[in-house]
C-alpha cells in the first residue's frame, strides 16, 4: 500500500502533471518524513520506553504517542493533501501531543521504575524530541518544496496558493481570492468576477458591484496565476454541472425502468414510478366473483402495486443520493 500517491493529487492534467512533478517528488519525500517516518518512530519510542519498565500500565504514553501518529497519516491521506497549508500546524499538533502525552510521561515513568537504564532512557526521551521537532520543520520545507515561487501551472490545481504583496497576503482558492491588507481584509468569489486587470500596485477584480484593488509585489505573474486558476476553476464547475446532468438522466432512466407489482386471489395490478396503473391481470378464477368483490381487489392489488413503486423510488434515490456523495 502507498502511503503517498505518487502523482500530484486532484490533477487531471498531464501538462501540469510534468510541470510539477519535480516538486511533488520532493514535497512527498519531506512529507512522508514529517509526517509519516519521524511520527512513527517518536511512538517507537514510547514503545521502547514502555518495555523498559515492563509494567502493563506504562504502555498507556506509548498507546498514546502511536495513536497520534496514526491519526496523522490518517487526516493526511483523506484529506490534507489538498492543502499545503495545513501540513505544518496538523504535523506540530500531532507530535507536540505525542511530546506530551508520550515521550514526556513515558520517560519520567521508565526512569521512576528503571533507575538502572537512566542512560537509555534519557537518550531515547532525546531521540523523541528531536523527531518530534523534525517533523515540523521538514513539514514547512514540503509546503515551500511544493508552493515557494508560485509557477502558472499551480493555477491549475486545488492547491491554496499565497502570494505576498506590500503589507498584504493574498490567498487564491479553489473557488474565491481573499486578501489582507493593513488590517482588513475583503474576498470576492470567482463567480462574480467579470475580468482581471493590472495596475502599478497589483491586481484589479472588476465586479458588478464596483473595481477591488489588490495588493501584490509582482502584478504580472499574479495575474497570470489568478487567469489560471479562474479558467481551472470554470472547468471544474462546467465538470460538475456535466457530471450533475448524466446524474440526473441516469435517475430519469433508472425511474422509468420501475414497475410496481401488486396481486391477490387471481388479480394483478402494474403501476409506473408515478403510480399510474399500467397493467391489469385477470385470471379465469375470478369470472364468478361478485362485481363488488373484484373492484375491492382491483383496489387493493393496485395500493399494493403503489406502495411497491414507492418503495422501489425510494431505494432509488438513496442509491444515487449516495453514489452522488462520493
Amino acid at each position: 500500500m502507498t502511503l503517498l500517491p505518487h502523482a500530484i493529487p486532484h490533477v487531471d492534467d498531464p501538462r501540469v502533471m510534468r510541470a510539477l512533478a519535480s516538486r511533488w517528488r520532493r514535497a512527498r519525500t519531506l512529507l512522508l518524513l514529517s509526517a509519516g517516518v519521524l511520527p512513527l518512530t517518536t511512538g517507537l519510542v514510547c514503545v521502547v520506553l514502555a518495555g523498559i519498565t515492563g509494567i502493563w500500565w506504562s504502555a498507556i504514553p506509548a498507546v498514546a504517542a502511536v495513536a497520534c501518529a496514526r491519526a496523522l497519516l490518517t487526516w493526511l491521506r483523506r484529506n490534507g493533501l489538498s492543502d499545503p497549508h495545513s501540513w505544518l500546524p496538523a504535523t506540530a499538533l500531532m507530535t507536540g501531543t505525542q511530546l506530551v502525552l508520550g515521550v514526556l510521561p513515558g520517560s519520567a515513568i521508565a526512569l521512576r521504575l528503571s533507575p538502572h537504564a537512566a542512560l537509555a532512557v534519557k537518550a531515547l526521551c532525546a531521540l523523541g524530541v528531536l523527531s518530534a521537532g523534525s517533523s515540523g520543520v521538514l513539514a514547512r520545507m514540503a509546503r515551500r518544496a511544493l508552493l515557494a515561487a508560485p509557477v502558472l501551472e499551480l493555477g491549475s490545481t486545488s492547491f491554496p496558493l499565497v502570494l505576498a504583496g506590500p503589507g498584504a497576503r493574498v490567498v487564491i482558492g479553489t473557488d474565491r481570492i481573499d486578501w489582507t491588507a493593513k488590517r482588513t481584509g475583503a474576498g470576492v468569489s470567482f463567480d462574480r468576477i467579470a475580468d482581471v486587470t493590472t495596475e502599478a500596485s497589483g491586481l484589479v477584480l472588476h465586479t458588478a458591484s464596483g473595481a477591488w484593488p489588490v495588493p501584490v509585489r509582482d502584478p504580472a505573474a499574479a495575474h497570470a496565476l489568478l487567469r489560471r486558476r479562474l479558467a481551472w476553476w470554470e472547468e471544474q464547475r462546467l465538470a460538475a454541472a456535466e457530471r450533475e446532468r448524466r446524474h440526473y438522466l441516469d435517475l430519469v432512466a433508472s425511474l422509468a425502468e420501475i414497475s410496481g407489482v401488486g396481486m391477490r386471489g387471481g388479480v394483478g395490478v402494474t403501476v409506473d414510478s408515478n403510480g399510474v396503473t399500467t397493467g391489469i391481470a385477470l385470471s379465469p378464477a375470478v369470472r364468478d366473483l361478485d362485481p363488488d368483490v373484484l373492484a375491492a381487489r382491483l383496489m387493493d392489488c393496485a395500493e399494493r402495486a403503489r406502495s411497491d413503486a414507492r418503495r422501489q423510488v425510494e431505494d432509488l434515490v438513496l442509491a444515487h443520493a449516495e453514489k452522488a456523495s462520493h
